[in-house]
């Protein structure tokens, strides 16, 4: 694919607008939705003296998940614009399958979790990480009472995304901290919203979930449900979320689109840490995910005080290298088949990108 391919016409989103299970909210709209106006980095800087760039981006998350919204805030906030990158999106049920989309050269770069990440470059994949987020949500729930630690959940079914999926492969780890192993439960394979259903008509009692899943169930529904085992706090503070990527093929030939798109992460992330914008980020949000704009309000206040949008590239070698052990210790991969930091990450793309982004300031 080529990163030099212009059009006029502003981001594009490929696929059918997805409605979240249990309510008939939709995404997707129009300019004139509320995503549509301009936050305070669009139009500002030197984007006039930019070539144009057209790229496509991989989303994950069945509707999208607040983990991977920022390239859509900065596609909201005229970011991209002021980039001069034109962006098509394609979304995918997660990271695996985003990653794997970027190494099978059907898009460009594409947000996916890190243990996707380690797992497909200790297969060979020439891939990179150039920002990304170091503090993972995941925690698994219950609905039911009597289950209250990690011990309780021996002989369980859990509800996940897949088998090599990130919400598979952190369920797997906060398992191990309590001896126990993938034959010691049951999995059932969910993607996004069918996870919300399935604990609300009491299909399944237990899921891996992100936080702002919690808040849409207990603000539109009576089901209450409860924390068991957290992965950062219970089990490892040393592990890490997110990273964007792209092949190191793609890096080479399209080195200003990736530093750009890279801008673009570092504007939106800032505009999203501050508080007073919440709201905004909540309407946008609610615009891709399809959330009540109230339950996203709520959802997005809790991420903050979860500190879940770093401050700075979210490129953490201890972290990273945190993930890989955690894949060793699954049996994901071997120790000899784990590569180095270096071999993952590529951290002068994000280096590149503050300077960009302090020149047209």
């Amino acid at each position: 694919m080529t990163a030099h391919r212009h059009t006029k016409t502003r981001s594009r989103i490929i696929g059918t607008c997805l409605a979240v299970a249990l309510t008939t909210a939709a995404c997707g709209g129009g300019d004139d939705d509320a995503g549509g106006a301009s936050g305070p980095a669009a139009g500002s800087g030197a984007a006039s003296d930019l070539e144009p760039i057209s790229m496509t981006f991989g989303t994950a998350g069945t509707p999208v998940v607040y983990g991977s919204i920022m390239m859509h805030i900065a596609d909201d906030l005229g970011i991209l614009d002021k980039y001069a990158l034109d962006v098509t999106f394609q979304n995918f049920a997660n990271g695996a399958d985003s990653v794997r989309a970027v190494i099978g050269g059907q898009l460009d770069a594409a947000l996916t979790s890190t243990s996707s990440l380690v797992n497909v470059t200790a297969q060979g994949a020439p891939v990179k990480g150039m920002v990304g987020m170091d503090k993972p949500d995941y925690y698994l729930a219950s609905t039911d009472p009597d289950i209250k630690e990690c011990e309780d959940l021996e002989g369980q079914t859990i509800g996940v995304d897949q088998t090599g999926g990130a919400r598979y492969n952190s369920t797997v780890t906060m398992l191990g901290s309590c001896g126990l192993t993938v034959d010691d439960v049951e999995f059932v394979n969910f993607a996004g919203p069918p996870v919300i259903q399935a604990l609300v008509q009491g299909q399944i009692s237990i899921a891996n979930l992100h936080y702002d899943e919690e808040a849409f169930i207990e603000s539109t529904t009576d089901t209450k449900v409860e924390e068991v085992i957290s992965l950062v706090k219970d089990v490892n503070p040393d592990t890490h979320y997110v990273l964007q990527v792209a092949t190191t093929d793609y890096i080479e030939e399209n080195r200003d689109a990736v530093v750009r798109l890279t801008a673009a992460y570092i504007e939106a992330n800032e505009f999203v840490r501050n508080p007073e914008n919440t709201e905004r980020v909540a309407e946008i949000a609610s615009k891709y995910n399809g959330q009540p704009v109230e339950v996203a309000q709520e959802a997005v206040e809790l991420f903050l005080d979860f500190e879940f949008w770093p401050e700075g590239s979210g490129l953490d070698e201890t972290k990273v290298m945190g993930v890989s052990q955690e894949q060793i210790d699954a049996g994901a991969i071997t120790a000899d088949q784990a590569k180095s930091y270096e071999e993952m990450v590529d951290e002068s793309i994000y280096e590149e990108a503050v300077a960009l982004v302090e020149s047209t300031s």
